[in-house]
């Protein structure tokens, strides 16, 4: 396998966020198979280090702050891989603003970088089809899942006996699009009690969210694998949401919970690591 230049706009030292969490399960394999050349976030690149870098394999995750004279170069003499995370063919980056999430030709942006890309890997059906209807793109690919550590995993295991609280959890963001008022309010209507909760560190936010029944999630937006969805389910927790926004809601093995979610979401993993590996074999 070639060589690889992971390029996101923050990584995991930088933010604790879905991505940058989704992201180092797949810089980590990387690095264990040896092919990972180097990781780099979009303010770091220069032309005099892409063109030193012409034989990688770019793989691209967020851009949002990559230079559009970067990207044009990149275009034009690289090969790269996109790994989608959200929408970033429309302006807003969402597409729930218009109806059935089909966007106006002139809101879209970064078309011809998708379409030059080796690959565009979303990371759900949902996700890919929203994509679909957007653009005729012969290069869009799937995963159907997020990914976790083995290490992180197993911590999930130690947690599937932990004594829940008769409520339910609401994660306290400042994200407009996590909907944190919106989920308080469906508590309230529907007389559910319910917990605020937040932390900065992954794991004491997970060992808040084992205690309770269930998790409330609104969402402003399509989300194409959000993880907390996957954790409430692996913790044995309840997940209210609007389902038709939940790309992973709409897979075959959104049923599973507890143990049985563990293991198909490391397998699952497993099965998407080996198709990147695939795609990054083909160039």
């Amino acid at each position: 396998m070639r060589k690889i230049i992971f390029v996101q706009d923050f990584f995991i030292e930088d933010n604790l966020g879905g991505a940058e969490l989704h992201d180092q399960v797949v810089i980590d394999h990387f690095r264990r198979n040896c092919v990972l050349h180097d990781k780099k976030r979009c303010v770091e690149l220069t032309p005099e280090y892409i063109n030193n870098n012409l034989d990688k394999v770019w793989f691209i995750s967020n851009f949002i702050s990559l230079r559009s004279d970067l990207m044009g170069l990149l275009m034009k003499k690289c090969t790269y891989i996109i790994y989608e995370h959200d929408y970033k063919f429309v302006d807003v980056r969402n597409p729930i603003l218009f109806k059935n999430f089909v966007v106006p030709e002139r809101r879209k942006v970064n078309i011809n970088f998708y379409r030059l890309a080796h690959k565009v890997i979303c990371l759900s059906k949902m996700h890919r089809q929203i994509f679909e209807k957007n653009m005729s793109l012969e290069n869009l690919v799937n995963i159907n899942c997020s990914m976790w550590s083995d290490e992180q995993l197993e911590f999930f295991k130690t947690l599937l006996n932990v004594r829940k609280k008769t409520k339910f959890a609401v994660i306290d963001s400042q994200n407009k699009i996590k909907k944190t008022k919106e989920s308080i309010e469906f508590c309230k209507k529907n007389g559910l009690n319910y917990d605020l909760i937040s932390s900065n560190n992954y794991e004491d936010f997970i060992r808040q969210l084992s205690r309770y029944s269930g998790l409330i999630f609104m969402t402003g937006h399509p989300e194409p694998t959000p993880r907390v969805a996957i954790e409430a389910k692996m913790l044995n927790c309840k997940f209210i949401t609007q389902r038709n926004l939940i790309g992973v809601a709409q897979e075959d093995y959104f049923h599973l919970t507890g143990s049985d979610m563990i293991d198909k979401i490391k397998s699952l993993r497993d099965e998407a690591l080996a198709k990147i590996e695939g795609w990054i074999n083909e160039i």
